[in-house]
């Protein structure tokens, strides 16, 4: 059973500098070998089965994906050097080479979005522009709205590996694209927390910057997905229709949803004892699931090696 914070037998284990690694979950890195080549004439433009709303909210998380990744490798890349422990940075290297995976299979499935018209580009231009409000923030600020937006992402990872009915009927290429995703993203929530950590310390100035963090990363994330996800709405001529609009939100905040009840990860992580894994321990989620989603050869000697990723620059 996965367990909230209340739920879970308290686990010294999770302070421990390498605390995913410590809990018996590997961050592993995997090159899948996904391909969306002509999926456009294999496919309706509303791949999702619940039409164009759901479609382009998946569509905006892809879009984003790249950039939002190319910040998270940035972050991790800055402080990586700071950390003493090699088990730590050991795991930060597999989460760097994860991200970079991620920004590069998502650039495959948003070139297939880019020969549907949606405004791709645009789309990483204008996050870029969200994301340069940061840069102005101290380093730590920034690692800290790094930190809460793999919190969020691991929480998405989560709803997509748990409500299993939320990409029912997309069509398996596109489905296992998130799957896999969601997996890494569940794999790896506490990386970038714990390298933070060992990075900074523990003590007030590091929580104050956490919350803070936190609420930058809020307010971007309730500007930017709407934002983004008029603009594909727009480009699949929908950006007016009631009916697309109540699919999206029905698919983010209904029952079921994939957002839905997400307040309690916002409410948790303003403990001083918040931890990814103590929050949400979904580990036998992970092990239920993973040979369904994970194709072992992905994990061949090819994934070992960082991915040729450039990190977007505005």
């Amino acid at each position: 059973m996965q367990g909230r914070l209340g739920k879970v037998e308290r686990d010294d284990r999770m302070w421990d500098p390498t605390s995913t690694s410590r809990l018996g979950v590997t961050v592993t890195p995997r090159r899948p070998g996904f391909d969306f080549e002509g999926l456009e004439h294999e496919v309706p433009r509303a791949w999702h089965p619940d039409g164009i709303g759901p479609t382009a909210f998946l569509e905006a998380l892809s879009a984003m994906a790249p950039v939002v990744e190319g910040f998270f490798i940035d972050d991790a890349r800055r402080l990586l050097p700071r950390v003493a422990d090699g088990a730590t940075r050991a795991e930060g290297d597999a989460f760097l080479r994860q991200e970079a995976a991620h920004a590069n299979m998502h650039a495959g499935f948003n070139r297939l979005l880019v020969r549907w018209g949606v405004p791709v580009e645009p789309v990483a231009d204008s996050v870029l522009r969200w994301l340069a409000v940061v840069d102005w923030t101290s380093s730590d600020l920034r690692s800290a709205v790094a930190m809460a937006g793999e919190h969020f992402l691991g929480e998405i990872g989560n709803a997509i590996l748990s409500r299993p009915e939320l990409l029912d009927g997309v069509d398996p290429r596109i489905a296992r694209l998130f799957r896999w995703h969601g997996f890494e993203e569940v794999e790896h929530k506490a990386v970038l927390f714990d390298v933070f950590h060992a990075a900074r310390g523990r003590g007030l100035y590091t929580y104050a910057v956490r919350i803070a963090g936190l609420w930058i990363a809020v307010v971007l994330l309730a500007l930017a997905l709407p934002s983004v996800s008029y603009r594909i709405l727009a480009s699949a001529g929908a950006a007016r229709d009631l009916h697309a609009w109540r699919g999206l939100i029905r698919f983010v905040f209904g029952r079921g949803g994939m957002l839905r009840g997400r307040w309690r990860a916002v409410a948790a992580y303003h403990r001083p004892d918040f931890h990814p894994w103590r929050y949400l321990d979904n580990r036998r989620l992970l092990s239920e699931l993973r040979d369904t989603i994970v194709d072992p050869a992905w994990e061949g000697r090819n994934a070992l090696t960082t991915p040729t990723f450039t990190i977007p620059s505005s």
